[in-house]
């Protein structure tokens, strides 16, 4: 029970911006317990960010834009932005069209560079279009928003155990090092087995989660040859461009079969 209470808030320590001032064990049980929580943490994000629009659903006349501008705000809120700033670095480094170490060398730089902006807009801006036509189509549910950000951290999770890291230093290469990979794919497996039949019970048995597990699936697959080729392994900021290039996805295949 020890070790669960400090998996989780390492969970809230390195993947949110709730302050944990607390110097907590980082063993490998910790840690792939820690990955283990991750996809809940995802939940109970969706799960503020759905009574958050149920509120000014229920209460307000709210315009589709501003629910659209609530549900990104909220989400890169509770992140700190962590996986954005993973997303801007990713895109600095991919579209400087240098070889494979300086890319990775600007992976590494803290500094904000034309792709990376340009990258992060284009990101958000067709995040927002996306949700408004969902709002607009009436094809939004606030099981999407709970859903969502639950399956890319499972997926995030496989990502990262199906790679080497890209250099061996570094918190992502500490992690990789201490995690139990058979453990924490069983946990995902368990996490996905329990909430994909509350899922399709609130979806009155509707093929849209099981489409999203399916494209997930193959958007990991797609990424992770990406990785490989460009990039020659896996990174801390990568793993958070993961997290939000496949909601997108997710996003879109919502619109477009909902």
């Amino acid at each position: 029970m020890k070790s669960f209470w400090h998996s989780l808030l390492l969970a809230f320590q390195f993947f949110t911006v709730l302050p944990v001032h607390k110097e907590l064990p980082l063993t490998r049980s910790t840690i792939t317990g820690m990955f283990a929580c991750l996809p809940w943490l995802g939940a109970l994000m969706g799960t503020t960010v759905a009574g958050v629009l149920y509120c000014l659903t229920q209460w307000t006349a709210s315009s589709e834009v501003m629910l659209a501008f609530i549900v990104i705000g909220l989400f890169a809120l509770w992140t700190g932005g962590l996986h954005l700033d993973g997303f801007i670095d990713m895109g600095d480094a991919y579209f400087s069209y240098r070889d494979r170490d300086k890319r990775l060398e600007i992976l590494d730089d803290p500094r904000v560079g034309a792709f990376g902006v340009l990258s992060i807009l284009f990101l958000l801006f067709g995040k927002f279009v996306v949700l408004h036509e969902l709002f607009v189509q009436n094809k939004f549910a606030l099981w999407m928003v709970v859903f969502i950000p639950f399956l890319t951290r499972v997926g995030m999770s496989f990502y990262f155990m199906s790679l080497n890291c890209s250099k061996e230093k570094g918190l992502a290469y500490f992690f990789q090092s201490h995690i139990n990979v058979k453990l924490l794919k069983i946990m995902m497996l368990l996490s996905l087995l329990l909430v994909m039949p509350v899922v399709l019970i609130i979806t009155k048995f509707s093929m849209l989660p099981i489409l999203l597990v399916i494209v997930l699936a193959f958007a990991l697959v797609i990424f992770r040859q990406f990785t490989l080729r460009n990039f020659g392994g896996v990174s801390g900021d990568l793993l958070g461009a993961s997290i939000e290039g496949v909601e997108v996805v997710l996003w879109v295949t919502l619109l477009l079969c909902a």
